[in-house]
C-alpha cells in the first residue's frame, strides 16, 4: 500500500469526521418538540378553513370577474416583465409631448432594412415608416440611413432628425 501524503491524510480525516457526525445525527434519538401537537394544529386549520369559506359569500364570484377585467384594462404603471434597471431606462426614454416639442428629444440611433421595409430605432424603440411613436401626436414619415422625418400630427410640422452615431 502506498504511503499517504499530507493532503490525503487531511482529506481522510475530514471524511472520517463527517461520517461520524452523520452516523451520530442519524442514530441519535430525536427529542420531541413541545409545541408540535398535530391534533391541535389540525383543529386550528379546520376552523380557519371553515371561517374563510363562511366569510366568502356566494356573490363574490359574481363581482370578482368584472373586478379582474376592470383591473386588466387599466394602464399598467409598471411592466411586470422588466427588471428595475430596464424599467428605469424605459421610463426615462419616454418623453412627454411638450418636452419633445420644445427640446426635440428624438434620438435616431439605428437603421434596419428588411425585405424593402425600412425601420428606424428612435429613443431605443423600433418603428416602421408610417407608425405612431411612443410620444403621442407624432408619426414617423420617412426613414433613410442618415436621417428620419417625424411629423407632428397636431401642427403638421415636420422634424428632420439626423442619425447619431
Amino acid at each position: 500500500m502506498a504511503k499517504f501524503g499530507k493532503r490525503e491524510k487531511i482529506i481522510l480525516g475530514i471524511m472520517t469526521i463527517v461520517i461520524l457526525y452523520a452516523a451520530f445525527d442519524y442514530l441519535a434519538p430525536k427529542k420531541a418538540s413541545p409545541g408540535l401537537d398535530t391534533a391541535q394544529k389540525k383543529a386550528e386549520l379546520n376552523t380557519f378553513v371553515t371561517d374563510l369559506t363562511a366569510g366568502i359569500g356566494k356573490d363574490t364570484a359574481k363581482t370578482l370577474g368584472p373586478l379582474i377585467f376592470t383591473r386588466a384594462e387599466k394602464e399598467w404603471t409598471r411592466d411586470p416583465f422588466l427588471d428595475g434597471k430596464a424599467f428605469k431606462a424605459r421610463a426615462e426614454a419616454k418623453v412627454p409631448v411638450k418636452a419633445a416639442v420644445l427640446k426635440s428629444e428624438f434620438v435616431y440611433t439605428g437603421y434596419l432594412e428588411i425585405d424593402r421595409k425600412r425601420m428606424a430605432i428612435i429613443n431605443g424603440e423600433e418603428y416602421g415608416e408610417g407608425e405612431a411613436l411612443d410620444v403621442k401626436g407624432f408619426i414617423l414619415k420617412t426613414v433613410s440611413p442618415t436621417r428620419v422625418v417625424i411629423e407632428n400630427r397636431a401642427t403638421r410640422k415636420l422634424l428632420d432628425v439626423p442619425l447619431q452615431e
